[in-house]
């Protein structure tokens, strides 16, 4: 009875995380990459055991399998109580002996070393296995790596739900233009608590990546793979930035003469790392109303995306240029690439609104756009653009012009 409820507990949080049905995690399969290589194993697995299956969520196969309980290392494993558990010749030791995964019916695995992931409130969720077809020894130091890259795994998936939680909570508020208006102050202070709830398990992440560099002697592979699970994390770091600058978006800051070429200038030296192959024209901008913070946010996020959504077989073109006409300031972001269709051109100012979902991203930077530009009394959309791709434009009052 006890092992029921522990397996509906267990159910009920691999759910929480959705993970059982989940797309490619990138974070969990560098880790998965890490831990082999560590391990000096064949093969790594991060595994989530559920009701029926042991699921593959992420592996340095990239199968993403669903394997019966009945046939899996994993599942006897996790009710042993233990925090790493190690099996030298898989042939000489039940249950796993007589698993079809030992006696080549489905594989010939011989060594195994495990993990156990274990959720901020106790629940054992799978483990972090390693496995080879060759009877293999784990060090203790391997072990600790793979119990510390455990943790790690658990903290991402904490991370993940909470970034989900946060997306959900803000299209909610900004489903009414009116109610997200008059409610600035509480999503400010919801934005501000929630940042610590999202950073807290960033940094573990980021120090546990750290100790392991600093206390495994690492191979230059290893070292590479560590590297790839960091960047990862600054990825996600960048992600957690992007949904609180949506929610502080358009404060109640006063409005001010900004000198766009200078916002311009700074936005393409930060962006550098990532505009080495393309060829931006920039124009003499007109001076607008508005914060020189949001409209630098503003302007990276349409030169980044005109950058990442160009045409895949040709150099980056971006033409930035802008006009006054009757007190208003219109600038423009055009690109070479495919374009958006005329049926998503209002679509993608909208929040958790991705234009193409081949290419990375969640769907924010645009609603964050939108939202810093119309709480500055301006308006923003985009175009066909006559290189062949889009034309995002947005408009201001000039600087000339009361604010």
């Amino acid at each position: 009875m006890r092992e029921s409820y522990v397996d509906l507990e267990r159910e009920a949080e691999l759910r929480a995380y959705a993970v059982l049905d989940a797309e490619q995690i990138p974070a969990l399969e560098r880790i998965a990459d890490l831990a082999a290589e560590i391990c000096g194993m064949a093969v790594a697995e991060v595994n989530a055991v559920s009701l029926d299956d042991v699921v593959h969520v992420a592996t340095t196969n990239r199968d993403h399998l669903r394997v019966p309980r009945e046939f899996s290392f994993c599942s006897p494993v996790i009710s042993y109580g233990v925090d790493t558990y190690t099996v030298v010749d898989a042939t000489k030791q039940e249950p796993f002996a007589s698993s079809p995964y030992v006696t080549g019916e489905r594989a010939s695995i011989r060594s195994y070393a495990a993990a156990r992931m274990v959720g901020p409130t106790g629940v054992v969720l799978g483990n972090l296995c390693v496995f080879d077809y060759e009877p293999r020894e784990v060090t203790i130091d391997q072990l600790a790596a793979l119990q510390s890259l455990s943790a790690t795994i658990v903290e991402i998936l904490e991370m993940r739900r909470t970034e989900r939680e946060l997306a959900t909570a803000l299209n909610r508020l900004a489903g009414s233009h009116r109610a997200l208006h008059s409610s600035n102050e509480s999503l400010e202070a919801f934005a501000g608590q929630i940042s610590h709830d999202l950073q807290a398990p960033l940094t573990a992440v980021e120090v546990a990546l750290e100790l392991l560099e600093d206390e495994v002697d690492l191979s230059e592979d290893a070292q590479m793979l560590l590297g790839h699970a960091r960047s990862g994390g600054r990825r996600m770091q960048s992600t957690i930035t992007e949904l609180l600058d949506f929610a502080v978006a358009g404060s109640s800051s006063p409005t001010v003469p900004v000198d766009l070429n200078e916002v311009v200038s700074e936005v393409l030296a930060d962006l550098d790392w990532s505009l080495t192959d393309a060829k931006i024209e920039v124009e003499p901008l007109p001076a607008v109303l508005g914060q020189s913070a949001e409209l630098r946010a503003v302007m990276q996020n349409l030169v980044a995306n005109a950058v990442k959504f160009s045409a895949p077989t040709a150099v980056p073109h971006i033409q930035i240029h802008g006009e006054s006409h009757d007190g208003t300031v219109r600038v423009t972001v055009a690109d070479n690439g495919p374009g958006v269709p005329e049926e998503q051109r209002e679509a993608v100012f909208g929040l958790n609104v991705r234009g193409d979902t081949d290419v990375a991203g969640y769907g924010i930077g645009l609603a964050t756009c939108a939202r810093i530009v119309r709480t500055r009394r301006g308006a923003i959309g985009v175009d066909p653009s006559p290189t062949g791709g889009s034309s995002f434009w947005f408009e201001l009052p000039a600087a000339g012009q009361l604010a």
